[in-house]
């Protein structure tokens, strides 16, 4: 088969075939006494002909080409890539292994990341070297003032259904009377703080593990490094501040609507006025636990903030790894709640 004078990607394709299927069929001779010129299509001409000829046995003969077009083609290597070690399959404890030294790597981390928030936010005003930054208030807004309602109608809800069940049982019992007392400190020592900074962690720490991990995809933190500005003082501090201003306040005003809704279901299904509603409370909250509340509620909101910015300044890739450190920042910040809310109830009570 004699070839043309200008080997192309306008005419290799057609040509390709028409070679392919004769040296299927047996030898094949290849003509290039009048080719002169040939582009990158031509190399892949050749090497997919010598790849046929390699697996049909059958023989390809170059005849009568030039000799620049003889060592361009005596050129042309082959590049495999090599396949990929084949690990064997993990066991149980290899597995619980790797678990366990990345859970400890987390915690060492989110660690980290508190000291270097505490730092910045008391040691950090008298280092002369310091930048000032702002968006505090901003981060307020944001993450604690937009998230308001959500909060007091979740906390409302569960309290309004946690109310009536319990009135079932007390008028059962006719202890009636006793619903504010034990719904009071229910709410103030355990759902407020607990239902508010999950509502959080799902809200505003998904929220700030995904424009976190943008920027560290886009490689806007590295961007911060080189200009000599610390990412934690920049990115992490303003959101841990007002974290830690709004999830105090937002757990005290939320367990506030969840005793009001609770003293519906008092008014209407135990005949609980509102007067006698508000002595009950009294008389069944100790002043402490207002304490001992907000100090819950400042934990988990650092926990959430602490965890969903050391999720997004590690994020790594794409777009994929946006949403998985998003999905991973929430996850980890409830289970994190909870194991803490029960180290606080031994703690405290």
């Amino acid at each position: 088969m004699k070839l043309p004078q200008n080997l192309t990607a306008a005419n290799s394709k057609e040509l390709l075939r028409s070679c392919r299927r004769a040296l299927r069929q047996g030898a094949l001779r290849l003509d290039g006494s009048e080719m002169t010129f040939m582009d990158y299509s031509g190399d892949a001409f050749f090497a997919l002909l010598a790849e046929v000829s390699a697996k049909t046995g059958n023989r390809l003969e170059l005849l009568h080409f030039s000799d620049d077009i003889k060592q361009h083609l005596s050129d042309l290597r082959k590049f495999t890539i090599p396949q990929k070690d084949r690990r064997e399959t993990t066991n149980i404890f290899e597995a619980l292994g790797g678990v366990g030294f990345d859970f400890i790597k987390e915690v060492v981390q989110v660690f980290i990341l508190l000291n270097m928030c505490i730092y910045w936010t008391f040691l950090g005003p008298f280092d002369k070297g310091k930048l000032r930054f702002g968006g505090v208030a901003k981060q307020m807004f944001r993450l604690g003032s937009e998230a308001t309602g959500i909060c007091f109608l979740m906390v409302a809800l569960v309290c309004l259904t946690m109310a009536l069940q319990s009135s079932v049982m007390l008028n059962t019992i006719g202890a009636g009377s006793y619903l504010a007392s034990g719904l009071g400190f229910l709410i103030f020592a355990e759902i407020g703080p607990l239902l508010t900074t999950i509502i959080l962690a799902g809200r505003s720490g998904s929220s700030i593990a995904a424009e976190i991990a943008n920027m560290s995809v886009c490689e806007e933190v590295k961007a911060i490094k080189t200009m000599a500005i610390s990412p934690v003082q920049y990115l992490v501090v303003p959101r841990f501040l007002a974290m830690s201003v709004c999830t105090p306040i937002l757990n005290f005003c939320a367990s506030i609507f969840g005793c009001f809704a609770g003293f519906l279901i008092g008014y209407f299904c135990c005949d609980i006025t509102f007067t006698n509603y508000l002595q009950g409370i009294r008389e069944g909250i100790d002043p402490m636990v207002f304490a001992k509340s907000s100090i819950k509620a400042l934990a988990f909101g650092w926990l959430v903030t602490l965890i969903s910015c050391n999720k997004g300044l590690n994020a790594k890739g794409g777009a994929e790894a946006v949403g998985l450190a998003t999905t991973s920042s929430v996850v980890t910040s409830i289970a994190s709640i909870v194991i803490a809310d029960t180290l606080f109830a031994f703690i405290f009570y």
